[in-house]
């Protein structure tokens, strides 16, 4: 086995040196030519030997030399995956199908690695026909901007500058910089004339209503459409504080809050369908939960829901006659165990109580109680 890897080895480094291009020898330096005394032009720099031609990239062609370090780099892998798998045999092995794999695969690996080579040429070469171009159009620029100058005009004598400081000055170079490059720019373009606009549209009015120079009223119109609001804070007390806000859809008010404990944060809401008042919801107890609501039918009240025990649900609906002036309740309905059933009905005519049904439930609450069902209650007043 080991004769074999010797003769192997002696094999591999013959053809390295078969495939090796051999060492070009370089011709002495021959004398400098100097130009002659009728000469117009001096002769051209003398070029390298493997300088490319003009017009063309230089074609790098693969060489025994890189032939030879790829199939050796492909024999030290298979040296080492070999052996980490089965030791000295398996290293052997390993350089062997390392060699065999090298020698299939330097001409495609050599053949890519040159075509890479020239498209980054390609590239490097496209890269710097943009930039002689785009110098070349700074220096067009440029010669306009001369050029535009009034010839013979006297210049303003220059005062000497304060010493300043670098941060001021380079601030000041990097302004002057972006400008001449927008003032290049606009060279070749045609101004458009523009027409004096009316005055900005603002969409927030601040009113001043009681005098005392303490705004009081802001009123916010919709962006897209001028003159139609969309909002409206209020100081109803002239101190500045807004306790009131009203919300608007399509110009016509749809909700109103209002902040009557002085918290800072609404309490009582007030909504609205075509401009006429259809519920109104209170946080009587300040927990966040509607205590109170009131329906209105034609801007009277229709019927009122309560939460007399605290408990953030509603246990008690009243009913009134929208057919009269003045409001007069109907009926009355109540939850006694607080299970969002109605336990106990009482109808009432002109102010007095004329029946009261009460179901199980609440007639076993009414006797813990210690209540009649026939007890006249004093009828409820509607806020």
């Amino acid at each position: 086995m080991r004769r074999f890897l010797l003769v192997l080895t002696i094999a591999f480094f013959f053809h390295l040196l078969g495939g090796c291009e051999p060492i070009p020898v370089a011709n002495p330096p021959s004398p400098p030519s100097y130009p002659s005394a009728d000469a117009g032009t001096p002769p051209p720099p003398p070029q390298p030997a493997n300088a490319p031609s003009p017009g063309g990239q230089p074609q790098p062609q693969p060489t025994g030399s890189r032939r030879g370090q790829y199939v050796w780099d492909k024999m030290m892998e298979g040296v080492a995956m070999g052996g980490a798998i089965g030791g000295p045999y398996g290293a052997g092995g390993g350089m062997i199908l390392g060699l065999i794999v090298g020698l299939l695969t330097a001409d495609s690996h050599l053949a890519q690695l040159n075509a890479q080579i020239q498209s980054e040429q390609a590239k490097d070469k496209e890269l710097e026909a943009q930039i002689e171009q785009e110098m070349a159009r700074q220096r067009e620029l440029e010669a306009q901007l001369g050029g535009s100058g009034a010839p013979g005009e006297p210049k303003a004598a220059e005062k000497p500058e304060p010493t300043r400081p670098a941060r001021e000055v380079k601030g000041e170079a990097k302004v002057a910089q972006r400008s001449e490059s927008s003032e290049l720019a606009s060279l070749g373009k045609k101004e458009i004339p523009t027409t004096p606009s009316s005055a900005p549209f603002k969409n927030v009015e601040i009113r001043d209503i009681n005098g005392d120079g303490i705004p009081d009223l802001w009123i916010y119109y919709n962006p897209l459409k001028p003159g139609e609001m969309v909002r409206q804070e209020e100081a109803t007390k002239g101190d500045g504080r807004v306790d009131s806000w009203s919300y608007f859809k399509d110009g016509k008010l749809v909700r109103r809050e209002v902040d009557t404990k002085g918290s800072g944060r609404p309490d009582t809401a007030y909504y609205y369908e075509t401009n006429q008042l259809v519920r109104e919801e209170r946080d009587e107890n300040g927990d966040g939960s509607v205590s109170y609501r009131a329906i209105y039918q034609n801007d009277r009240i229709a019927r009122v829901e309560k939460d007399t025990d605290r408990d953030g649900r509603i246990d008690l609906w009243i009913y009134y006659d929208t057919a009269k002036d003045k409001a007069a309740v109907m009926k009355e309905e109540k939850d006694l165990n607080g299970d969002g059933a109605v336990d106990i009905w009482s109808y009432y005519e002109a102010g007095r109580l004329l029946r009261r049904d009460v179901n199980a439930v609440g007639l076993d609450y009414l006797l813990r109680q210690e209540k009649r069902p026939s007890d006249p209650p004093a009828p409820p007043s509607p806020s």
